[in-house]
Formats: C-alpha cells, structure tokens, sequence
C-alpha cells in the first residue's frame, strides 16, 4: 500500500531548497531485484545485491530561472536498513518533453534507481524544473536551473533519510547521459565553485551531453536529424528564460512550424512531436523527413541574423549555456559514442580540451566506438556505475574484504564499459572478486 507523508522543514537563511512531501511509491524485496537483472538482460557484475529498496516521489522547492522558489519534483531511491551511512548517487535524464516520462513518473519502471540503491547507494533523481508534477515550463539545457534542480535535491538528501533513520556518508556521485549529461556538468561546476562548503564532488560521469551548445551543437542545425523536435525545445525555453530570442514566434518558425509551442505543455513525446514537424515539412513545404534538417523549418532572414551577428540573442543565448568555462576539481569521466548521430562526439572532445591542460585530479575522455545516441546509452550508464563502485563506500564489509583480497579469487575481469575482458588486455579495468571486491586496475 502506498503511503502518503509530509515532511516539514526549518529553511534557515543560507539554503534555498526544500523538501515538502513525500510518498513512498513502491518497494522492491531482494528477489524483486533480481528479477530485475534477469528481466532486463544485466549482468550480475554490474554489483551485488544488499538491500531491499524502497523508491520516493518527492517534491521540493528549488529556483527557477527568475531566482524565485517554485515546486519541482524528483524520485529517491533508498536501501532498506543499511548497516552503515551510504553514498549519494545523482542520476540525471535524457531529454524528456512528456511529464509521463520524468523520472517521478516513472519509479516502478527504474531499474538504474533500483539496482544501485539495492547495492548500498542513496540514488536521487531530479525531474529538472517544470517536468512531473512540478512547476513552470521546462528550461531544456538551461544549465543555472538544471544545477539548481539538481543540487537542491541532493542537498536535502541528506535531511530526507536521517527521518528514515539512517545518514549518508559525505560521498557524491553524478551521472547523467545526453540532456543529463549537460545537466551533470552543469551541477558540477555549480558545486564546486558555489557549495564546496556543503558538498563534495566524490566523482561524476557527464555521458554524450551537449557542453558546446553554441559550436558542437549549433552545427547540427544543418545535418539530417533523427529528432529534429530537440532545436524548437530549446527556442521556447530560452526564449523562456532571456525573453529575447523573438518577438513572436513567426520571426523564427516558418509557417506551419509556428504552432509547435502548444506541443511542448507536458502531453506529448517527443516521438509525437517528431512526427508533426516531419508532417508538417511533408505537406506545406514538400520536404521528405530522410532529407529534413532543422533549417527547413527556420526562416532564412532570423538564422541569416544569427549567422552574421555576433550579438544574436539566441547566439549569446547558447553560449551562456556552453560548459566549458571551468576547471574540474574532482574525478570526471566523460564518456561518449564517436557514432552518435543525435549529440556529436566533438562535444566530449572540445569539453576535454578545455580541462585537461589545467585538470589536477583524473580526468578521462572514453569512446565507446561507433554507436549511435541510443545504443550507446547502456553500456555508459554501466561503465559510469562500474567507476563510481571503484571509488564508492558503500555499506558492506568492503575493508574486510580489501584487506582479504589475496584470499580470493578473480571471478570476472571487464573493461570500463563493463565488456568482459582477459587479463592480457592493455586497458584500464575493473576487476571483481569472489567476495565481492571490487577494484580499479590499470593494465599496461
């Protein structure tokens, strides 16, 4: 039976964020779990299985784009009784339009949230501002309010589970994949530069996100592209946001095209709205979807603007948004696909570029080869997971175990995108251990 509860919190002067309710949505017993791994294909070294779990919808208060309080919501995923405090693991979603999609939404259906909280983490998920059940409009790839989403949550984290009578351990963990992988990298820099006194980056995995918006992912504007839906979401919320990108919306929407805006209100997929865009470019303008780019769908004189004026405000506008102003003060493994046809690679290229000659702690650019945006996504998420498990204390017997490695066999060698491997390979690996250790291992 669900249970519906509210938790009251003092807000003191310095924090910005609060947690207003919550309500427990389901809960998994360890054999519900491993359904999940053997339902959904996944291989028992992406960790074991400690707990039950029980998965949260909650709603927060958080800032919007105007510095003021508004209602957001997000899911947490807790282990059930941990034997000791626990690591706090911040997923962040992929593009999402649908409110159905958000990840409040969607507690049953997480595995992610589900396994790595049976494992011994706290997992928390933002829906991001104006996605679920929360408020205002959705800000897509807005990185002042993806951060604030994000950091609000796991500030009030903390507080959240000592009411179930348990605390974290002071370990933060960040990955997120497309949109979130923009979304990570947004959080981090805003922790690091702004909360270094409340939190700790541990260490984060910004996967196949779009850090160069105005180069890498403005480019795109002129290729064929599977999810031509993405570039309206992005006019609106900044439009949204600055409230200079046009006048109205004709200014930059050929006709036909400029009645999309009723479409981004929280009832439709993204899918639907691929599919009026490429209606709408079949029927008025004759344009197949296989050759459709986003500029059939632009007037010639706004991108003509946009191409020849430095000053643009949708110009200034993606810069603004663009992640790669800072320096990393913890452990980043940016991780992405050469073959991704939806996010470019050339985004992860340029973010590495930017931070490696300044980088005092590890940063690593991994390909996972010639994959698209969709196939890429597992196997980052694990490799991602497998990291963060290297690096995590999580509530087992992990010391007794480090100390009796010599005691134990290897059971399974895999490499950092959690490929089985023989121990012959020059790579960087994790290795895992009959009793359960797990390591990071440079082979050379």
């Amino acid at each position: 039976m669900k249970k519906i509860l509210y938790l009251f919190i003092l807000i003191y002067s310095f924090t910005f964020s609060q947690i207003i309710s919550f309500e427990l949505v389901e809960s998994w017993s360890t054999f519900d779990v491993q359904d999940i791994y053997t339902f959904g294909d996944i291989d028992q070294y992406v960790g074991e299985i400690n707990y039950e779990v029980d998965g949260y919808r909650v709603s927060y208060l958080t800032s919007n784009e105007n510095g003021d309080l508004v209602i957001a919501s997000g899911a947490i995923f807790v282990p059930v009784d941990p034997v000791c405090s626990t690591p706090i693991l911040s997923w962040q979603h992929g593009t999402v339009v649908a409110d159905f999609g958000a990840p409040s939404e969607n507690i049953s259906n997480s595995a992610l949230g589900v396994i790595s909280a049976s494992h011994g983490y706290v997992v928390v998920m933002s829906d991001y501002l104006g996605l679920g059940s929360g408020e205002g409009f959705h800000n897509y790839c807005h990185s002042d309010t993806e951060a604030s989403s994000v950091i609000s949550l796991i500030l009030e984290t903390g507080t959240f589970v000592n009411s179930l009578g348990f605390e974290t351990n002071g370990q933060v963990f960040l990955m997120g994949y497309s949109q979130g992988g923009h979304a990570t990298m947004a959080a981090v820099r805003e922790l690091e530069l702004n909360f270094s006194n409340e939190l700790d980056v541990t260490a984060s995995c910004p996967m196949a996100g779009p850090y160069s918006m105005s180069v890498a992912q403005a480019e795109m504007l002129n290729t064929i592209y599977p999810n031509p839906g993405y570039f309206p979401y992005i006019i609106f919320a900044y439009q949204n946001v600055y409230g200079n990108i046009y006048t109205d919306i004709s200014d930059v929407f050929k006709p036909g095209f400029d009645t999309l805006f009723e479409m981004y209100d929280g009832t439709y997929s993204m899918n639907d709205i691929n599919e009026e865009i490429w209606n709408i470019a079949d029927s008025l303008y004759g344009v197949d979807q296989s050759v459709f780019t986003p500029l059939d769908m632009i007037n010639d004189m706004y991108y003509d603007n946009y191409q020849n004026n430095d000053q643009h405000p949708f110009r200034i506008a993606l810069e603004s948004n663009d992640l790669l102003d800072f320096i990393p003060e913890s452990p980043m493994r940016l991780i992405h696909c050469e073959g991704d046809n939806d996010v470019p690679y050339l985004n992860s290229e340029m973010a590495y570029a930017a931070f490696a000659p300044f980088v005092g702690e590890e940063l690593v650019l991994l390909s996972g080869g010639d994959f698209n945006h969709s196939e890429c996504a597992q196997f980052a998420i694990i490799s991602a997971k497998l990291f963060f498990d290297s690096l995590a204390n999580l509530c087992d017997k992990s010391s007794y175990l480090h100390e009796n490695i010599n005691n134990n066999n290897i059971k399974l060698e895999v490499n950092i995108l959690g490929q089985p491997i023989n121990a012959d390979s020059n790579n960087l690996i994790i290795r895992l251990y009959d009793n359960g250790h797990v390591e990071k291992i440079f082979l050379y």
